[in-house]
């Protein structure tokens, strides 16, 4: 498989230590990266950079399994202090997660717990490893509405305040919705896993089929299968442009924890969804930089996109870039093009992210649910006013 040793090469110290407190396996690197470059650290960068990047555990972890005494005081308390922090947090939103289970259960409905705790507990061995700041549950679409009745009834606060034309819309075009509690806690109910412009038409049905049992704190929970999930991180890191090296552990987790992996399976999903070079570009990714193995077959696979390569060198040379602000839209459509193999999927994603309505076209102007259609023609000209003054604005010309 192509090297990506020539772009890792040009991180820089702070950079360079997050990936190695990160990585798989010895931490005889971090120990010399940390020995070799203790004084030209910017830890305040670090820290910040550590947060952002949700690795403040291992990077505690390692940090004290390496050189312990060799941390400025400070930095050692702070690092300390929040890694307690997530461990606290880790463990209310699991316990909250247990509460809904049973809640939803004592109602006769199904849910599939993933990503958050669950996905801890499986691919990290240890819920205080990962970092997460929600609770993500799939539902079956028809049982959103009565969900969030359950919810409200119990002082949970919808996202999105909608009439029922905008809540009929908005389950046909959305796949999640977001509810907050009085303590600030934050859950998503999906009954899908992308948007629609996405394009990534993942059989939530057939989800059900291939669940895995796994234990969280002596209770056995039912999520996602390995290879289901290994997919799915592939994807939503996708969506968003692998911008936290916390997803890239993800998947190299997922990978060493898992050694019976139906690779096959994995592959013919993600070629039957068109999700190919999302697939390939984690799996570069998690083995360029943290040092997951992947079966040789993979690897003769991922070479023979030469476009995955270059994607994989260009999220990592991204990944550290100190930027004040976040991909536009269309720095972001770019990429999500380009990380489509199929030429029909860049073209449903291009049109459908031009034309899909949301929330925002909704409540931008009132329209009639029988003539709910119109904001298809509202949304182009929303668009163009959004990000055309944006634009224009940062050529100073406004």
């Amino acid at each position: 498989m192509k090297s990506l040793v020539g772009t890792i090469a040009t991180l820089h110290p702070e950079a360079e230590l997050l990936v190695m407190a990160a990585r798989l396996g010895s931490s005889e690197e971090a120990d010399g990266a940390l020995a070799q470059n203790q004084q030209e650290y910017d830890w305040g960068y670090l820290l910040q950079a550590a947060q952002e990047h949700g690795v403040i555990p291992l990077l505690y972890r390692h940090l004290h399994a390496v050189q312990p005494n060799a941390l400025p005081a400070e930095v050692s308390k702070r690092l300390r202090e929040e890694t307690i922090a997530n461990t606290r947090s880790n463990l209310a939103l699991t316990k909250e997660l247990f509460n809904l289970l049973d809640l939803f259960e004592a109602h006769s409905i199904s849910t599939i717990p993933y990503k958050g705790p669950v996905l801890a507990a499986s691919a990290y061995g240890d819920i205080a490893l990962r970092q997460f700041v929600d609770l993500d549950l799939i539902v079956r679409k028809r049982d959103v509405l009565r969900v969030k009745e359950l919810l409200v009834t119990r002082g949970w606060r919808p996202e999105f305040e909608l009439n029922d034309a905008q809540e009929a819309a908005f389950l046909d075009h959305y796949y999640d919705y977001g509810f907050t509690n009085e303590r600030g806690l934050l859950i998503e109910i999906h009954w899908e896993l992308t948007e629609g412009f996405f394009s990534i038409p993942i059989d939530v049905d057939g989800l059900w089929k291939r669940l895995k049992d796994i234990e969280i704190a002596r209770r056995r929970i039912m999520t996602l299968s390995p290879e289901d999930s290994l997919l799915i991180v592939c994807v939503h890191s996708s969506k968003h442009l692998w911008s936290r090296l916390g997803w890239i552990s993800d998947v190299a987790r997922l990978i060493a924890t898992n050694e019976d992996l139906n690779w096959r399976q994995v592959s013919d999903h993600a070629a039957e969804l068109g999700a190919t070079r999302m697939f390939h570009l984690g799996l570069l990714l998690a083995n360029g930089l943290l040092g997951a193995n992947l079966p040789e077959h993979i690897s003769r696979d991922i070479n023979s996109d030469p476009t995955s390569s270059a994607l994989a060198a260009e999220i990592i040379k991204r990944l550290f870039e100190k930027r004040s602000t976040s991909p536009g839209i269309l720095e972001t459509a770019k990429l999500h093009v380009r990380m489509r193999e199929r030429a029909a999927d860049r073209a449903r994603y291009c049109s459908r992210l031009l034309l899909n309505t949301t929330v925002g076209d909704w409540t931008s102007i009132k329209i009639p649910r029988p003539l709910f259609f119109l904001y298809y023609l509202v949304r182009p000209f929303r668009l163009a006013g959004k990000y055309g003054r944006r634009f224009f604005a940062s050529r100073r010309l406004f």
